[in-house]
C-alpha cells in the first residue's frame, strides 16, 4: 500500500536541549513549539514484497548513509507495531534544506511516521502518532499536532508526546524565517551537540529547571493575551539555550555575524514601537515573532541588513496528515 503525508517543520519557543534517555529520545525538560505553514516536508511510503530491502530518496539534496540508517530504523518501528515484515520505499522532499537549524528532521519524521503508519495498515491516535514520530526525532513528536503545541518529558515512551495548547487567534501570529546566506550543514549536529552540552556545561541543571518555568511563564502570557510577555520569554529562551551551547567545552557557536545583525535590527523596531521578537534554533537563521499587522515594517527593515538570502513568512501550521499526491 502507498500513502503520501506532509508534516510541517516547528520552531521551539521554549527549548530542549538534551535527553534523559538516549534510547527512547526523552527530553530533560518540556518545550513548546509553533508549527510554520510554509515549512514542510512530503513523503511517500509504499510497503511492497517487491522491494527486496528498504529504499529511501530525499530528492533534491539526498541522504547520508547514517541518515538513511535512521529512516530504516523507524520502518522497523513500524513493522513491529503492524506485525508485518514486508520492505519499503521511502521518498521524501523538503521544501527548506535540511541540518541546517530548520528543523528538518522533525517534519521529515512527522511525515514518515504518518505516512509509513498508514501505508503498513495501522491506525494510530494522533497522540501514538506523536510518540512514534519522537522515537525518530524528538522535536518531530510536536510535528504530528501542529498549531503551538507542548511536548511532555515523560518517564516513559508512552507518556512523552506533544499535543496543542490554546493561544491568543486574534494576535494573528507571524513567523518570519530569516534565512542566512549560509546555508551550509552544522559542523555539529544537533544530537551531538545536545550530548555534549549535556556532559560539559557547568549551567545545565539550572538551565533545565529555567526551562519548564518558562514553560509556566509562557503558558501565562497567552492566556493573559500578554503579547509583550510572550515575547519576552522566547527571547529568554533564545538566550538560555545558546548560553548553554557556548558555555559547552569546546564551545559551540551557531550563530554567524547576520544572526546577530537581525537581533539588533529587532531591538531598534521595538525602540520605533513595532513589539516583534525573535528565537534561534541550533544554526544560523532567526526566527521572527511578530503580529500580522507589523509584517510589512519588519520585512522593510531587514532589506537593510546584509547576509540574508531570504526571508519566508509563515502562518501557525497544521499537523500532520495525509495527501493524495505521491512522490512516485
Amino acid at each position: 500500500m502507498k500513502k503520501t503525508a506532509k508534516a510541517h517543520s516547528n520552531i521551539a519557543l521554549i527549548k530542549y536541549w538534551g535527553k534523559q534517555d538516549e534510547g527512547l529520545r526523552l527530553p530533560m525538560n518540556g518545550s513548546v513549539a509553533i508549527a510554520l505553514n510554509e515549512a514542510y516536508t512530503l513523503t511517500t511510503v509504499e510497503f511492497d514484497v517487491k522491494y527486496p530491502e528498504d529504499e529511501v530518496e530525499l530528492l533534491g539534496e539526498g541522504f547520508e548513509e547514517d541518515e538513511k540508517v535512521k529512516v530504516k530504523k523507524h520502518l522497523d518501528r513500524v513493522r513491529k507495531l503492524a506485525g508485518i515484515a514486508i520492505k519499503a520505499r521511502v521518498v521524501s522532499k523538503n521544501n527548506f534544506p535540511k541540518a541546517a537549524g530548520m528543523a528538518s528532521s522533525a517534519s521529515g519524521f512527522g511525515a514518515l511516521s504518518v505516512a509509513a503508519a498508514a501505508a503498513a495498515g495501522i491506525k494510530l491516535t494522533e497522540r501514538e502518532l506523536s510518540v512514534l514520530a519522537r522515537n525518530g526525532s524528538g522535536s518531530a513528536s510536536r510535528s504530528i499536532p501542529g498549531g503551538v503545541s507542548v511536548w511532555y518529558t515523560g518517564d516513559k515512551d508512552e507518556e512523552s508526546y506533544a499535543e496543542r495548547i490554546d493561544f491568543p487567534e486574534d494576535w494573528k501570529i507571524k513567523i518570519l524565517l530569516v534565512m542566512a546566506e549560509d546555508t551550509s550543514v552544522k559542523k555539529v549536529s544537533t544530537t551531538e551537540g545536545m550530548a555534549m552540552t549535556k556532559a560539559t556545561s557547568p549551567y545545565y541543571a539550572m538551565a533545565v529547571e529555567e526551562a519548564e518555568k518558562n514553560i509556566k511563564r509562557l503558558k501565562q502570557a497567552m492566556a493573559g493575551g500578554d503579547w509583550r510577555g510572550f515575547g519576552k520569554v522566547v527571547e529568554d529562551e533564545c538566550y538560555r539555550l545558546h548560553s548553554l551551547c557556548m558555555t559547552t567545552r569546546p564551545n559551540l557557536l551557531y550563530w554567524r555575524g547576520v544572526t546577530v545583525d537581525v537581533f539588533q535590527a529587532i531591538y531598534g523596531l521595538r525602540e520605533e514601537g513595532i513589539e516583534a521578537f525573535f528565537t534561534v534554533d541550533a544554526g544560523p537563521h532567526v526566527h521572527i515573532i511578530v503580529k500580522d499587522q507589523d509584517v510589512e515594517k519588519v520585512t522593510e527593515k531587514l532589506a537593510n541588513v546584509g547576509g540574508i538570502k531570504k526571508v519566508i513568512e509563515c502562518g501557525v501550521g497544521p499537523g500532520a496528515s495525509l495527501i493524495e499526491d505521491h512522490l512516485f
